[in-house]
């Protein structure tokens, strides 16, 4: 019988609530900062934080990286932890740059405010859904090799129906750390449209920090996905997330949705040399979707 991560993790002396936030930490991201772990227990600021945090320090599970403000990074690198979820060598237990621990930090954000969905936790759980629930061919979003995508293994990818897996919508978060162009955007969409149009019901939300690239990654978008049943433009239903998705029949068309989702998070930089291409983020909520 397989072994519950979240319960092994509790072995190593972490309540349910902690053990819980680290198998997130350790299937997204690898990186969190202290609002997080208040935001996943729904506390602020409260001794429930401070003592999680020591007990990760004196366990020796988590590195503290500096950043420029004075903020606090943690690094969730303790190898047997990922080995008690399955994932030894997991990247995220890897060190990254500053961009890339930015995007790392975004995505768990992501994950943490959509926690109503079930988010694929590895490359695995991906080709399975996509080839034997979805009976999608895996040439669509596999390389020669019979591995996931590159382009698509740190993408986060959920369904919104738990209970009807086969017919759901399919949600793909595309991370902007703070891109100065949409080339990378362009690149991955390239890469994936064979698979979204194998999906047809799906929904790609662009995330960000700053509403720079959301007007052309928009354009981009829908000049690859636009048809003639497309819907007109209008704005986000304010609890968008619990919209009942609907199921497609096989013999329904192309159904496509395009979202920019502002995440309005201050994201600490790392205090090291490194080369940034990032813009400022604007501090303004900005949504579409058409």
């Amino acid at each position: 019988m397989p072994v519950d991560p979240v319960n092994a993790l509790e072995s190593l002396g972490y309540t349910h609530r902690e053990a819980s936030f680290l198998y997130l930490v350790a299937v997204h991201s690898g990186y969190f900062v202290r609002r997080q772990f208040d935001y996943f227990v729904d506390r602020n600021r409260g001794g429930l934080v401070s003592r999680f945090l020591e007990k990760t320090r004196i366990n020796g599970h988590v590195q503290l990286l500096d950043t420029a403000h004075g903020r606090q990074v943690y690094h969730l690198f303790y190898k047997p932890i990922y080995r008690l979820i399955g994932a030894p060598d997991s990247q995220n237990r890897r060190v990254k740059g500053d961009a890339d621990v930015r995007a790392r930090l975004m995505k768990l954000d992501y994950v943490l405010e959509n926690d109503g969905e079930h988010h694929f936790a590895s490359d695995e759980e991906k080709l399975q859904f996509f080839s034997e629930t979805r009976g999608i061919d895996a040439r669509t979003f596999t390389s020669a090799d019979g591995a996931f995508l590159p382009e698509l293994r740190s993408m986060p990818i959920s369904i919104v129906d738990r209970t009807h897996p086969a017919h759901s919508l399919v949600r793909f978060a595309f991370i902007d750390e703070g891109l100065l162009t949409t080339t990378k955007f362009q690149r991955v969409l390239e890469a994936m449209t064979e698979l979204l149009n194998a999906v047809a019901h799906f929904e790609l939300i662009y995330v960000a920090t700053s509403d720079h690239n959301f007007q052309e990654s928009s354009a981009i978008f829908w000049k690859e996905f636009s048809t003639d049943t497309q819907p007109k433009q209008g704005h986000l239903h304010p609890d968008w997330r619990n919209v009942p998705a609907g199921r497609p029949t096989p013999s329904s068309s192309l159904r496509s949705q395009f979202t920019t989702l502002l995440l309005r998070f201050h994201y600490p930089s790392l205090t090291r040399n490194e080369l940034r291409c990032s813009v400022p983020c604007s501090g303004v909520s900005m949504d579409e979707k058409r």
